[in-house]
């Protein structure tokens, strides 16, 4: 149970979340974020195992890992 992630939205008071403008590239907003891409291809968590590029799946429970 400690991997499964909470169902309670731990912000409080303000929402911190930036508010977006939707026509920002339709009015010729240039794209910021930096193109490289971050992710490790290496699964670096203890007791998963990467099946693809975007997803992995929780082995732990097999080899007695919680």
């Amino acid at each position: 149970m400690a991997n499964k992630r909470s169902g309670i939205d731990r912000r409080s008071g303000i929402d911190r979340r930036e508010v977006y403008d939707l026509d920002y590239y339709s009015r010729g907003g240039v794209e910021r974020r930096n193109p490289v891409e971050r992710r490790s291809r290496v699964e670096r968590r203890a007791g998963w195992l990467r099946l693809t590029e975007w997803s992995s799946v929780f082995l732990g429970s097999l080899y007695g890992r919680t």
